[in-house]
């Protein structure tokens, strides 16, 4: 609701509430390369990662410019600000050090031009992809290796950047402690765990 006065306000607490001033919103724009810090779009609204409702600060360490689709996707989803913090810090960085190459370069046609990113949605998606292998008896590291490796390759062209989820069931490879042998115990301690 607009009052007399021009400021919002805060249904709830009947408080006046005022939104990002013009000069955070242009900072905010201006430090992303007025560009979505999810999808990297560009026309982007400012949308504040801790809502004022919560009392987030109207400053420019908590306006996080998304375009109209991310706004809407995920702004008002709390478990979402971590992510769109992390996404804002890496944007923020990337824009920065694309100014200084640009600052930098003696020949402009050297410098990549920032593309969209839709893919990147998909990291805050809700729900993983779930990638499953059957590790069986007579399947050494290497060939284990090769197709957990292919099925995360696959998973990644078909859902790129979503959350994915392991789980390996490893038949027989056992040794005479009941650990794993030599192979399995590689595979889940460097690879694995690495991943």
């Amino acid at each position: 609701m607009v009052g007399f006065s021009g400021y919002l306000e805060n249904e709830k607490t009947r408080g006046i509430v005022m939104p990002f001033s013009e000069r955070v919103k242009l900072e905010a724009k201006q430090k992303a390369g007025f560009r979505c810090c999810i999808c990297y779009k560009l026309f982007v609204e400012v949308h504040h990662i801790t809502p004022e409702s919560e009392d987030g600060a109207n400053t420019i360490e908590n306006a996080a410019p998304l375009c109209a689709s991310c706004h809407d996707l995920f702004g008002g989803n709390p478990e979402k600000r971590k992510q769109i913090r992390q996404m804002w810090d890496y944007w923020w960085e990337f824009i920065d050090q694309w100014r200084s190459n640009l600052m930098n370069a003696g020949d402009l046609d050297s410098l990549t031009p920032i593309q969209e990113n839709p893919d990147n949605i998909n990291q805050l998606k809700e729900k993983a992809i779930v990638i499953y292998h059957n590790v069986f008896k007579n399947e050494g590291f290497e060939a284990s290796v090769q197709i957990v490796f292919d099925l995360v390759k696959e998973a990644q062209k078909k859902s790129p950047n979503q959350k994915r989820v392991l789980y390996l069931d490893i038949e027989g490879h056992r040794n005479s402690k009941r650990g794993f042998d030599h192979d399995m115990f590689e595979l889940q301690r460097h690879f694995i765990l690495g991943f």
